[in-house]
């Protein structure tokens, strides 16, 4: 039977300027992002997140937080946070929007993920099973909440740790 480990983390949105950085540090939302990410790590040892849910206006702010053109805002790319160059292909969004016959699945670098090809593109550990974080919209969401998600499987085994529905509560402010 499979179930899904959530964690859910709150931030407070106004503590970030247009860029996405964070105001009394400068911290940019992706890094914080990605203590979300180590803290979901350390809780779930065995696992790694591999959804982000967040409302538009999170997504936005993670965006900005990369660099990312407005038009661009689910455009991220996957080479170390940056995104696709508006000057090189300024209707990258409209032309996937349009003319793509599959279900486009945008995401960003794991945390975890510490090699890269030449060209900068994350090379994805099978091995340890770390993937690209998957950018997924939920507007049930409120703004300030995120939550990271992984899929696992229930192998009956009782003394492994128990894994829940429930969604833990964790403020970082």
């Amino acid at each position: 039977m499979e179930k899904e480990i959530c964690e859910t983390y709150r931030f407070v949105p106004s503590d970030y300027d247009e860029l996405g950085r964070r105001k009394d540090d400068g911290k940019t939302f992706r890094d914080v992002v990605k203590d979300f990410e180590r803290d979901f790590h350390d809780r779930h040892s065995t696992e790694y997140a591999l959804n982000l849910y967040a409302n538009s206006s999170t997504m936005r702010l993670l965006a900005k937080s990369n660099g990312a053109e407005p038009f661009l805002i689910y455009g991220m790319d996957l080479c170390h946070g940056t995104v696709f160059n508006p000057k090189d292909d300024p209707d990258f969004n409209f032309q996937i929007d349009s003319f793509s016959e599959y279900t486009t699945v945008y995401g960003i670098d794991s945390a975890f993920m510490k090699y890269f090809d030449e060209c900068g593109f994350p090379i994805y550990d099978e091995d340890e099973e770390i993937y690209p974080l998957t950018l997924l919209i939920d507007e049930a969401m409120k703004n300030g909440e995120i939550r990271l998600t992984t899929p696992t499987t229930d192998d009956g085994d009782e003394e492994s740790e128990p894994v829940t529905n429930d969604v833990p509560q964790k403020e970082y402010v």
